[in-house]
């Protein structure tokens, strides 16, 4: 047999193999060139159930409260095969008890955003998470946002996000009086007062003023009036000892400021102190009120609804007392925790959802909810938002939630004391003794 002649029956062999297994082999190849097109799924250790329990967050763009976790639920279980979470929605009134007593009884869910609540991360609810953070992500968070997750050396939530307080000011209402906006947003409690003076006036002949300078409401769990409480400087709680200290001239002086505004200078409206959050809320969207203490979240809000309100506006620092900085309290750091788990492959799933939850790219999101990142890489949200990025710079002066053991008492007794002070059921001295007499109380 010649060369040529046994090359050729090879290449007559080859063909005919490939004409009986060819369409077999590209058969494979195409389902292998499809399935490495789709999504990558890690496999999943451990499989189950995980249950959450959180709270609503309004998102802007469709006005749901619940739309951004089930989505990233979704997302999650797609991800993890096997994985799957039960959702429950709390509300912002009953929902921290709740929390609490579930804790308490041991009937609490597996995850919640409790994680920079001092109860629950003193009082042994909650998974150490050191171990499943590398020091490359832990160093992207704010320090001092970080620090509200840890109890004795110890992370025990990972953070998603903060808010803040700050002044809305209706500008269609400082123009019609000839007032000049604050510069850059500053400004001191007397140059405030005196702009709330020109601000409540009469609109309908009456005899007395329709549009009041300020308003704002006071009950336990928000903190829109504490930029005026501790604007000389005032304390509530020593971070040190843990001691109550919202008993001093600082304190004393804060709170006569805010009775003043209603009592003194009249200019804050007559309802302040007895109206609940809706209603002052109702009464600025309104007319009735040219500045209101609210949230940041309020921002997006009223600029996703000013069609329909016909509100114009812009934000201001608190004003500045003897402390010489617009002090206030942060509302709200919310960090995502893991309560105590028996299972070690549970446990890692679980803190592997809130770090999705928390990640770098889901801080992208927090403008929908007028949000701040707890991320420095996520401080340039608002670079190009005059109104938010305001807020932003005025937490550099923001104090969080004071870690003490029995805050929720402490909060619930001095917003009830200022709360009686601002109606004039008593004076703003007896406030702060009243105050400090029925913690020191409970405390014994």
């Amino acid at each position: 047999m010649t060369l040529r002649r046994a090359f050729t029956l090879f290449l007559c062999a080859i063909v005919v193999v490939y004409i009986f297994i060819g369409p077999a082999l590209l058969e494979k190849m195409k389902d292998n060139y499809k399935k490495s097109l789709e999504p990558e799924h890690k496999k999943t250790e451990w499989t189950g159930v995980i249950t959450l329990w959180d709270y609503p967050r309004l998102d802007i763009r469709n006005g749901t409260r619940f739309s951004w976790i089930k989505g990233k639920i979704r997302q999650f279980e797609k991800k993890n095969p096997g994985v799957y979470i039960e959702f429950q929605e709390l509300d912002w009134k009953d929902g921290p008890s709740f929390l609490k007593a579930a804790a308490k009884t041991g009937a609490n869910p597996d995850i919640a955003a409790v994680g920079s609540d001092y109860f629950f991360i003193s009082g042994g609810y909650l998974e150490e998470l050191d171990s499943y953070i590398d020091l490359e992500e832990r160093t992207d968070f704010i320090g001092s946002i970080l620090d509200t997750a840890v109890y004795k050396g110890k992370l025990y939530g990972i953070p998603w996000m903060m808010t803040g307080y700050t002044l809305l000011l209706n500008t269609d209402i400082f123009s019609e009086r000839n007032v000049s906006l604050p510069e850059n947003g500053e400004w001191t409690y007397e140059q405030f007062v005196e702009a709330l003076k020109l601000l409540t006036y009469d609109t309908d002949g009456k005899g007395g003023p329709d549009v009041f300078g300020f308003n704002s409401f006071i009950e336990p769990g928000y903190y829109n009036a504490f930029g005026l409480l501790m604007s000389d400087g005032a304390q509530i709680v020593d971070e040190t000892t843990g001691k109550y200290t919202f008993n001093t001239p600082e304190a004393l002086s804060g709170l006569i400021k805010l009775c003043d505004l209603k009592f003194k200078y009249k200019v804050a409206h007559p309802d302040f102190g007895t109206m609940n959050e809706n209603q002052a809320w109702s009464a600025f969207l309104k007319g009735e009120t040219a500045v209101y203490t609210g949230g940041s979240w309020a921002v997006p809000l009223l600029r996703n609804s000013q069609g329909s309100s016909g509100i114009n506006f812009t934000v201001a620092r608190f004003p500045a007392g003897k402390s010489d900085v617009p002090l206030s309290i942060s509302s709200t750091t919310c960090s995502y925790a893991v309560f105590k788990q028996k299972d070690e492959a549970k446990r890692k799933v679980c803190a592997d959802f809130i770090k999705f939850l928390t990640s770098a790219e889901t801080q992208e999101e927090l403008v929908n909810f007028g949000y701040f990142s707890a991320r420095k890489s996520g401080k340039h949200l608002y670079e190009n938002d005059k109104e938010m990025y305001t807020i932003q710079q005025s937490l550099y002066f923001a104090e969080h939630l004071p870690k003490a053991d029995n805050w929720s008492e402490i909060d619930l007794i001095l917003q009830t004391k200022i709360k009686e002070a601002v109606q004039g059921s008593i004076s703003p001295e007896q406030a702060i003794k009243d105050a400090e007499r029925l913690i020191e109380q409970r405390r014994k």
